[in-house]
Parts: C-alpha cells; sequence; structure tokens
C-alpha cells in the first residue's frame, strides 16, 4: 500500500449500510447542537478501504473544521508510544517482565521496585492517577527528563499488579523515558518517534508537540455547557504548554485524521502497514489480549461511585488502549464490538477502533473536551453506531 494514497471504496462496495453511516453523522451533529463540543473530523474504514469521511462544525472560532487539521490526540497518544515499546521488545533491548529500576536509573524505590515493563502498559505499576506527577511544576510538563526524576520519587500506592489504576500521564511518560534510555544512537523522545514510527509509517503530519501558532492546529477548547472546573486549567495548560519542543509521551501527540488512519493499519495488519514491518505478528496477537484480567479500572471509582454505577473491567491491552474482551460490560470500545477489538481514547475528544473480525475501522476526533467518564461513553455510543454500519 502506498500511504501517501489512502484507498478508498464505495461504502456499499464493501459491505457498508449507508442508512446507517446517516444515523452515525447525525449522532454527532447532536452533540454538536447540544453544544457538547464546537466540531470533529471521522473516518469510516472497512478492509483497508476509507468508505466515509466526514468533517463537523468548526474547530476553532470561524474556523471550519478541515481533513488536514492538526488534533491534539491526548491519551491516544499512548498507542504511538506502545507500538515502539514492543518494536523494542521484539528486538531485545528489554522484555515485557523486565524491572522498570533495570532500566531506569533512581526508580526503583518505595515499594515500585517490581513494576515491570509491563505493568506500566497496563495502568498496573503501583502508580497513582495523575495528569501530572505530583510535584512536577506544570512549564515542565514538557521536560522528560525532568518528570522522570519526579516520577523515581514517588511512592507506590499499591503492590504492583494488584490494583489497575489508570496512571493518566506518569506510566506512559517513564515508558517514553524507556525509549530514550535504551536508544543505542541516544536520540531524543521526539526524534525516536519521528525516525521510528511517522516516517516509517507515512505520517508526514504527526509530532510530539505542535507550536501554537501552527495555523493547522486545533486548539484545546470546551462550550461553557460542557465545562467543569478542571477544564479551563487543562485548557490553558495544553494550549501554552504542549509546544513543538515538548516531550509528553502520555498525551501530547498531534496528527490528522489521515496520519491517524495510517497508524490504525499497522494495528489492523498486526505490526505490518504496506510494506513496513514494526512488530511481528506473534507479539502483536498476544499484546491484543485483556492482560488486566478481571481488576476494575479503579481512576473511574470517583465517577463511577457518584453515579452509581458499577465499576467497569480494566481490559488494558498491551497496545496503549484497551480490548472490548468480554460480557455484558461497559467497554469505550462499544458493547457490539468483537471480543479482540482494540480501542483507544484520548481524554475528552478523540478515539479510535480496530475491530479485527469485521475488518472496520473508526476513527473520531473532536474539537471542545468532553470530559471524563461522559467521554468514555460517548465513544462507546459513537462505536457501537459505526458498527451497525456493517452488513455481514
Amino acid at each position: 500500500m502506498d500511504v501517501a494514497d489512502l484507498p478508498s471504496a464505495d461504502p456499499t462496495s464493501i459491505g457498508l449500510d449507508v442508512a446507517a453511516l446517516g444515523r452515525l453523522d447525525a449522532a454527532i451533529q447532536r452533540d454538536i447542537d447540544a453544544k457538547l463540543n464546537f466540531g470533529a473530523s471521522i473516518i469510516v474504514a472497512r478492509g483497508g478501504r476509507i468508505a466515509h469521511r466526514k468533517t463537523f462544525g468548526t474547530v476553532a472560532p470561524d474556523r471550519p473544521a478541515a481533513d488536514d487539521d492538526l488534533y491534539l490526540l491526548m491519551s491516544m497518544s499512548k498507542a504511538y508510544v506502545a507500538a515502539l515499546i514492543l518494536k523494542a521488545v521484539d528486538e531485545g533491548r528489554f522484555g515485557l517482565d523486565t524491572r522498570v529500576a533495570d532500566l531506569v536509573p533512581g526508580f526503583g524505590l518505595a515499594g515500585k521496585q517490581r513494576a515491570t515493563i509491563r505493568h506500566l502498559l497496563t495502568h498496573t505499576a503501583g502508580l497513582p492517577f495523575a495528569l501530572l506527577p505530583p510535584g512536577l511544576p506544570v512549564d515542565k510538563v514538557g521536560d522528560l527528563a525532568a518528570k522522570t526524576q519526579v516520577i523515581n520519587n514517588l511512592s507506590a500506592e499499591y503492590i504492583p499488579g494488584t490494583r489497575c489504576i489508570y496512571t493518566s500521564a506518569v506510566g506512559f511518560d517513564l515508558l517514553g523515558q524507556v525509549l530514550v534510555i535504551t536508544d543505542s544512537s541516544g536520540r531524543p523522545f521526539r526524534q525516536i518517534l519521528a525516525e521510528d514510527l511517522f516516517e516509517p509509517l507515512g505520517m508526514r503530519d504527526s509530532s510530539f508537540g505542535v507550536d501554537p501558532g501552527n495555523p493547522r492546529r486545533v486548539p484545546a477548547s470546551a462550550t461553557a455547557e460542557n465545562s467543569t472546573p478542571m477544564t479551563p486549567i487543562l485548557v490553558t495548560a495544553c494550549n501554552t504548554y504542549f509546544t513543538g519542543d515538548a516531550e509528553f509521551p502520555a498525551g501530547n501527540a498531534f496528527s490528522t485524521i489521515d496520519d491517524v488512519y495510517r497508524f490504525t493499519q499497522l494495528y489492523r495488519g498486526r505490526g505490518t502497514a504496506g510494506n513496513q514491518r514494526l512488530l511481528s505478528p506473534a507479539l502483536f496477537d498476544y499484546a491484543d489480549r485483556n492482560h488486566t484480567g478481571e481488576l476494575t479500572n479503579d481512576g473511574w471509582v470517583f465517577e463511577t461511585e457518584s453515579r452509581g454505577m458499577d465499576s467497569f473491567p480494566a481490559h488494558f491491552s498491551l497496545l496503549g488502549g484497551y480490548v472490548r474482551g468480554d460480557g455484558h460490560v461497559f467497554t469505550p470500545a462499544g458493547l457490539t464490538a468483537s471480543p479482540s477489538t482494540f480501542a483507544a481514547v484520548g481524554g475528552g475528544s478523540t478515539s479510535f477502533i480496530v475491530d479485527f473480525e469485521r475488518d472496520l475501522t473508526f476513527i473520531f476526533l473532536s474539537a471542545g473536551f468532553f470530559t471524563g467518564l461522559p467521554h468514555l461513553e460517548r465513544v462507546s455510543r459513537l462505536n457501537d453506531l459505526a458498527l451497525a454500519t456493517v452488513n455481514d
């Protein structure tokens, strides 16, 4: 596949229902009309061909959404980092059960000594839920070395492997530092991602950090009707500190929707996109499983309890996101997704799924934060609508 020329197809020719695609579009537009977010871009693809692409609303004042907008992916960035961590495992640089303390000098303190690479990938390493490591000044959010030192000094909140608490930033930031420490060429994080992931996949419009003055950058924003007390702080931090030299592995990747699609084809191809093989099929298949067993996602307890919801299974894979798994349980992948479906979610604004059994890819990027658990509920609902487009 020529990654510079994304294949497309008529929806009906690849088994997609046009009326169902219309219902998906209408649901996204209803959210915009309800002032829950400003705009969005979507892609629905099947069999490696894009069948439906649409933009909605605005991404900034007087700026309609466009196909070449640069979206802040938030925690969808974790999938990019996970792909290169698994590539390093395939190369023998370290293993999934390698202890983090054996790679990151100073980490093995205060109950963290048992934490492994697999624990970091599955949010089970004992680290706290935190947008920033406690004690790190907000203006250092893009300083990976400084952040690592702060993480090293944290105490474990539980024995690694015994609980699952979504770590938001700290765990995957540490994985970014692992890539730096184990890189034989001594490259910085942003260069590693550019040369080892973005360039091979033809992701020419992707980077970690984009200068705020870039006219294609979609600024972080939130509607007045859909804000919490923390939202203005988060919006300001994203627009101020996620600059062109910031290194925040857990959440400051920027991509166009086409580049996100190029990345999803790596996962759809079980580690290969076009003629670019980044991961072995054996490791990919092992990674695309529920690696948290029956553990619940305790990072959301503060919201599930207040709303009278059951705690939901974590179902974290090793791929930087969730796997659908089995059972009638809440999942951002969508209730109707096949058990092996992979779902990546970026806090408040982004998501994608790859349903391997149906060979369906759905990408949703939005402007205007839809924060907390309601975003997971929204993408679950939209993913089910996307899955309903499949006729066979």
